[in-house]
């Protein structure tokens, strides 16, 4: 439940930039900003969520997102029809596509196409994210909190350490999750 200082101080220049010279954008940035952050804050980490009402709210977080980069930031999501109504803990994706928008962009200023697929596999919940990544580029500043905080999550809820992976495919950086999804409203997985 921490959120990126990072993403706070990125989104709060960029309203600054924009006041002047765009104040209409500014203003929807600060509104989505508000209601991105009172999400957060509402947020139940032992709740989970319908695909659906998380992508509400990882829609919300790329909005924002699109403001900074503009045109640059192309974010491609797919959802396949029998997994919109499974369930995931809250705030487990956005983390990970601060990563690879973080991660995609760096040192990029062309177009980059960041991928998020969703879908069912027997009684899993399967998420993938796809970024570009350029093994020859010198490696963006970061901690690597969000791929760890979500791993740690990922054991703390299930005690397992095999929902998270990641690859490099030539150009690509992928990152899968898999998760369980609940046999009743216990916690039996």
């Amino acid at each position: 439940q921490q959120l990126q200082p990072h993403f706070l101080f990125n989104s709060l220049n960029s309203i600054n930039a924009l006041v002047v010279s765009q104040p209409q954008k500014a203003r929807e940035m600060v509104i989505q900003l508000s209601e991105f952050l009172r999400g957060t804050i509402r947020k139940d980490p032992q709740k989970w969520l319908s695909v659906g009402e998380e992508l509400a709210y990882l829609r919300l977080y790329l909005e924002i997102e699109k403001v900074r980069f503009g045109h640059r930031l192309q974010i491609n999501i797919e959802v396949a029809e029998d997994a919109e109504s499974m369930q995931l803990p809250q705030l487990l994706i956005q983390p990970l596509l601060e990563n690879a928008i973080k991660y995609g962009l760096y040192g990029v200023t062309t177009e980059v196409s960041i991928a998020l697929s969703i879908s069912k596999i027997q009684n899993y919940l399967m998420i993938a994210i796809s970024n570009p990544y350029d093994p020859e580029a010198s490696p963006a500043k970061g901690t690597g909190f969000g791929l760890s905080s979500v791993d740690r999550r990922l054991f703390l809820i299930f005690g397992r350490k095999d929902l998270l992976e990641t690859q490099q495919q030539d150009s690509n950086y992928l990152v899968k999750l898999k998760i369980p999804q609940r046999n009743d409203q216990n916690t039996n997985y």
